[in-house]
C-alpha cells in the first residue's frame, strides 16, 4: 500500500465538467464546492481555468481566494503546451501564463504535455523542456512531463529519458494509470523501477479494462475512463515499485467518463472521492 495522505489526495477536477477548455465563473465555483464537499485536500488546476475565470471578470486574487476559502490547496497546475519545439519564443508565449498561475498558488509543480502525433525533434523536445524547467525554477517550481499513448511522447521510457537528458533537478513525471495501461508494450515496471522516487512529482489515478472497448482511444481517455480499482490496472504492482523507489507523489484521481458526468459534479467527486480513498486505503 503507497504511503498516500489526506494532504497529498488532490483533484483533477475539470473532469467535473467533462475537461471542457471554457468554463464560467460560475461553473468554477460549482467544481470547486463539489471537490471540497467530497473531502479532498486540493485540486490539480487547469490554468486556463483560472484565467477564464480571470476573464469572465473575477480578479486573480478572487479566483485564487474561491480555492483557499474552500479550504483547497493548488500542489499542481497543468498544462505547459508547445515546449517540444525548442523555440523559446513560443515557449515564452504559450507557457509563461501557466507557470505564473503556478506561482500564484503555490503550487509545487507544473505538468507538461505533447499533443502531437510526433515529434520533429526529440532533441528539440529536451531543449524546450529544460528551458521551461529553468523558468519554473526562478519562480522556485517544477515541472513534470506526463505521456500520453498517442503521441509523440507516447510511453515510460520515452518520458524518462526526456527528463534524464534535461540535466536539471525540478524536472520529473506524471505516472496516470490509464496511460500506463495503454501506452505501447503495457506497463513497464523495469523502467519505473529505476527512477529515483522524487521524479515521480504525480500519480493520476484512474483505470481501464485490459482490452479496449473500442478502436477511438481518444473518445475512452475523455469520457470512459473508470474509478480507481474499477478496471484491470495492476494497482497492488505499481504500488509496490512505487513504494520500492521512495516515491511520495502528489495523488490525483483524474477520471474522464460521461456516465459519472451525468451525474452532476457534486456525486461525481463523492463517488471519485470514495474510489480513491478505498485503492490507497485512506
Amino acid at each position: 500500500m503507497p504511503s498516500a495522505r489526506e494532504e497529498t489526495l488532490v483533484l483533477c477536477d475539470a473532469t467535473l465538467i467533462g475537461g471542457a477548455t471554457e468554463i464560467t465563473a460560475d461553473q468554477l465555483k460549482q467544481i470547486v464546492h463539489a471537490t471540497a464537499g467530497a473531502g479532498f485536500s486540493g485540486v490539480s488546476l487547469w490554468a486556463l481555468h483560472h484565467l477564464a475565470a480571470v476573464g469572465g471578470g473575477m480578479t486573480d486574487a478572487a479566483v485564487q481566494a474561491l480555492h483557499s476559502d474552500a479550504g483547497l490547496s493548488v500542489p499542481i497546475v497543468e498544462a505547459l503546451l508547445g515546449w517540444e519545439t525548442g523555440d523559446t519564443n513560443t515557449i515564452d508565449g504559450q507557457c509563461t501564463g501557466t507557470l505564473d498561475v503556478a506561482a500564484r498558488y503555490g503550487a509545487k509543480t507544473v505538468a507538461g504535455v505533447v499533443l502531437g502525433p510526433s515529434l520533429d525533434s526529440f532533441d528539440a523536445a529536451v531543449s524546450g523542456f529544460a528551458y521551461l524547467g529553468e523558468r519554473a525554477a526562478e519562480r522556485g517550481l517544477g515541472i513534470c512531463v506526463e505521456w500520453l499513448p498517442w503521441t509523440g511522447l507516447p510511453d515510460l521510457g520515452t518520458a524518462w529519458k526526456l527528463v534524464q537528458d534535461t540535466g536539471l533537478d525540478n524536472v520529473g513525471l506524471i505516472v496516470d494509470a490509464w496511460h500506463w495501461l495503454r501506452q505501447p508494450g503495457g506497463p513497464d515496471l523495469e523502467t519505473l523501477r529505476q527512477i529515483p522516487g522524487e521524479r515521480i512529482h504525480c500519480v493520476q489515478l484512474d483505470d481501464a479494462p485490459a482490452q479496449p472497448p473500442g478502436d477511438d482511444i481518444l473518445a475512452e481517455t475523455m469520457a470512459a475512463r473508470l474509478l480507481p480499482g474499477d478496471g484491470d490496472v495492476d494497482y497492488a504492482a505499481l504500488f509496490a515499485v512505487l513504494d520500492e523507489i521512495g516515491a511520495d507523489p502528489i495523488w490525483a484521481p483524474e477520471v474522464f467518463n460521461t456516465e459519472l458526468l451525468a451525474l452532476g459534479p457534486d456525486e461525481m467527486a463523492r463517488r471519485i472521492g470514495a474510489a480513491t480513498r478505498k485503492l490507497l486505503g485512506l
